[in-house]
């Protein structure tokens, strides 16, 4: 009885003395839910839209890596919805999966993919997601990343590029015929694409329709020259003369 008394002793003050386990870095800290493991995806950049004809497009999911230092990603799942459309989910995730935003949108017939990029130039990449392609031109959902790595929709433009102008307008070149192009112009005020005018771009053709021999740019109805602080003909001159306008005329006309 007394060895085994001396024993036991023994084996507590040796489990007393004896360093505590590690603590993993990895796990989470206590009372923190640990982020969700996630399916591997294939890089949206490396994937296309499979054409199912008269079903339309079909996306595969995907996951895009921002390309800056914030170490986010975006990852898209689609989903068929009930009226023939496509619920497209577009979570954004931190290093280590943990899901601190989760935007749906929409989308319509369009072979495009979700598009990452810094359409106004401050510095931050933004998300594009299309929603619907026309014959040339998409209607983007534009997404602007904001502070703490969060997005807020600001518009949604539609055109076949995006960017953001020396005089400080973002302008939307587009397509509405063969020989007709337009820009639109909008101003970000809180978070909001505000739309300015729209500089249109038609042809001039010869008499046999074959030949473009000119191209004029008008500036539409509905102008807000107000906001501008331009009459009509100073936002004519100032607007028709933007290079995203001015090199659509000059690429109509073509060497004289």
């Amino acid at each position: 009885m007394i060895l085994r008394t001396v024993c036991l002793a023994a084996m507590l003050a040796a489990a007393a003395c004896s360093p505590a386990p590690e603590s993993d870095p990895a796990a989470p800290a206590t009372g923190e839910a640990p982020a969700a493991k996630r399916m591997p995806l294939p890089d949206c950049g490396g994937i296309e839209a499979q054409d199912a004809g008269a079903d339309g497009w079909k996306h595969p999911d995907c996951r895009l890596m921002l390309p800056d230092t914030s170490g986010l990603a975006i990852e898209a799942r689609y989903i068929p919805a009930e009226d023939d459309s496509t619920e497209v989910k577009v979570q954004v995730v931190q290093t280590g999966d943990a899901t601190i935003q989760e935007i749906v949108e929409r989308m319509g017939n369009t072979f495009n993919g979700p598009n990452l990029e810094d359409f106004d130039k401050d510095g931050k990449t933004d998300i594009l997601l299309p929603l619907e392609t026309g014959n040339v031109n998409t209607t983007w959902a534009v997404w602007r990343q904001v502070a703490d790595g969060q997005f807020v929709r600001v518009g949604e433009p539609s055109g076949v590029s995006i960017l953001k102008t020396e005089s400080g307008f973002i302008a939307v070149q587009g397509r509405s015929s063969a020989s007709e192009y337009y820009v639109d112009f909008y101003k970000l005020d809180a978070d909001v694409l505000k739309p300015m005018l729209t500089a249109r771009v038609a042809a001039k053709l010869d008499d046999q329709g074959t030949k473009v021999i000119a191209a004029d740019c008008l500036i539409e109805e509905g102008a807000d020259f107000a906001a501008l602080g331009l009459s009509a003909d100073a936002a004519k001159a100032q607007f028709c003369a933007e290079p995203t306008v001015d090199g659509l005329v000059k690429d109509m006309v073509g060497p004289q």
